[in-house]
C-alpha cells in the first residue's frame, strides 16, 4: 500500500501548473474568506483494477473551480485540464489520468444581496500505484 494519501498527490499534481495560490487549492471545501479563483478537489471510489500484469488502484476524482463569474472558471479550465496527467506526485505514480468531462454551475444569487460564486465541477479517473 503506498506511504502517501491519494488526496496529497492529487493536490501535488494540480500546484505543478494551474496558476492558483497554493492557500487556495484545498481538498473538500473552500473557506468563504478566501480569494477567487479558488479550487477544490475531492477523491472518491477507490478500488482495485486489474489492467496488464501488474493490478492498479482506481479512484474517481471531482475537481472544482470557483470564482466570481463562469467566464473566470472557464479561463482556467484549460489549465486544470493540463495540469491532470500522468506522472509522479508525491511519490505516487499516476499511471493514467482520464478527463471525463466538465458541468458550469453560473454563479447564483446568495442571502440578502450576497452573490454566490461560479463553479466548474471536473471529473476525472486516476490509476495509480
Amino acid at each position: 500500500m503506498p506511504t502517501v494519501c491519494i488526496e496529497t498527490s492529487v493536490r501535488t499534481m494540480l500546484l505543478a501548473t494551474v496558476g492558483v495560490a497554493d492557500a487556495n487549492i484545498t481538498h473538500g471545501f473552500r473557506l468563504q474568506d478566501t480569494t477567487l479563483p479558488a479550487i477544490t478537489y475531492e477523491v472518491t471510489q477507490e478500488e482495485v483494477q486489474s489492467i496488464g500484469a501488474s493490478p492498479l488502484l482506481m479512484v474517481s476524482a471531482t475537481i472544482r473551480i470557483i470564482a466570481l463569474t463562469t467566464q473566470e472558471t472557464l479561463d482556467l479550465l484549460a489549465a486544470v485540464q493540463a495540469a491532470c496527467i500522468a506522472g509522479t506526485f508525491s511519490t505516487l505514480v499516476f499511471e493514467t489520468v482520464i478527463w471525463n468531462g466538465h458541468t458550469v454551475e453560473p454563479a447564483a444569487a446568495g442571502d440578502g444581496d450576497e452573490q454566490m460564486p461560479a463553479e466548474l465541477a471536473c471529473e476525472i479517473d486516476i490509476f495509480y500505484h
